[in-house]
């Protein structure tokens, strides 16, 4: 268990995912908790775990060793204004507000600052997502390792230069968006074909999470595990040449564009 203190400043979704994890881990405990968000209800089941919780962002601040921004993009301005001048030197900030660049929250904070931006994503809630984190020049290797151990309760890290962020928004980020409709489709094919509802999901479901583990733990490639399936003359085959004439493949491609370029935009 770290002795680290934790701070988070907003505990909605993803801020919310992220101390379920951390707390469901004993990776620190709750007393080590700091916590604030302006909606107080999003705060009274912490504090009955033991968490330190405000609705002021100052104490939060001034006692954690990592502190965490885990808040909407259009709240960073006001969030901003009371950070500036307490940052205390030694602090880890993390940063997890979309569309918002490092070089912005220098700009504003001070260069001195140590600042790491992540890009989570929501299975993190179930400790399978997947994290990319870029570090500025002012975090050390003990920082970065005491983020990937904090983050590894909710699933895998990858580490990234920031200009691959936008690009992990549109792909890991939006993803399970994706992959939700994916399952969906699947679903109602199901359905039409003669399953209940239910029946429909659970198979559409288990398919997809075991093929996802297929695709990640086999040694073969995505077209080898495709043809390993598609024989021949079979139903498979017929599937796929719907899927093939409807583009699926280039229409999932373009929506990870769509997204990363819409990420670019609330760069600016």
């Amino acid at each position: 268990m770290l002795t680290k203190r934790i701070g988070f400043i907003g505990a909605g979704k993803m801020g919310g995912i992220l101390i379920k994890g951390i707390l469901k881990n004993r990776l620190v405990s709750p007393k080590n908790l700091w916590i604030c968000d302006k909606f107080i209800e999003k705060l009274t089941s912490l504090a009955k775990e033991g968490a330190n919780v405000f609705v002021e962002i100052e104490p939060v601040v001034k006692n954690a060793d990592v502190l965490f921004l885990a808040i909407k993009s259009q709240d960073i301005s006001e969030v901003l204004e009371q950070l500036k001048g307490r940052v205390q030197s030694g602090q880890l900030i993390i940063s997890l507000v979309a569309g918002v660049t490092t070089s912005l929250l220098i700009k504003e904070l001070g260069d001195e600052i140590s600042l790491i931006r992540i890009m989570p994503n929501t299975p993190a809630l179930l400790g399978e997502g997947i994290t990319a984190i870029s570090s500025t020049k002012r975090v050390n290797p003990e920082q970065r390792v005491l983020l990937k151990r904090i983050m590894a309760t909710v699933g895998e890290v990858v580490e990234i230069p920031e200009s691959q962020q936008n690009a992990v928004t549109g792909l890991s980020g939006s993803g399970p968006a994706y992959i939700y409709t994916v399952i969906q489709g699947l679903v109602k094919g199901g359905v039409r074909a003669g399953l209940s509802p239910e029946l429909a999901l659970r198979l559409a479901t288990q398919t997809t999470l075991g093929a996802a583990r297929m695709a990640k733990e086999s040694n073969s490639s995505l077209e080898e595990l495709r043809q390993a399936v598609a024989s021949p003359g079979g139903t498979t085959i017929e599937g796929l040449k719907v899927l093939k004439e409807g583009r699926l493949e280039e229409c999932l491609a373009e929506a990870v564009v769509k997204a990363t370029q819409r990420a670019k935009e609330l760069n600016k």
